[in-house]
């Protein structure tokens, strides 16, 4: 019987971190991460109340034009935009 590999201890404090770097980049990465694990995309960490939060919206876009984003995190994606009804293109 083969054992499971063991995934890494969640860390919410490294999760804030990375969603909400000011680098592009470390916030695509953070976002693909959660979503493999988790299959969802971490919003909560932005206030949405008033609109959808800029960094959100930016990463959101970064990932719907990167020619590697799964089918799946498109379809992620496309959920995450009936939660957050002001997502813009």
């Amino acid at each position: 019987m083969a054992k499971k590999e063991k995934q890494p201890k969640f860390s919410f404090d490294e999760l804030r971190a990375g969603a909400t770097s000011h680098n592009p980049a470390v916030r695509k990465k953070t976002f693909q991460a959660y979503f493999e694990r988790f299959q969802e995309f971490p919003s909560y960490l932005f206030d949405n109340s008033n609109g959808i939060d800029s960094v959100l919206s930016q990463t959101i876009q970064d990932l719907e034009k990167d020619p590697e984003t799964t089918e799946a995190m498109q379809k992620g994606i496309a959920l995450l935009k009936e939660r957050v009804p002001t997502v813009q293109n």
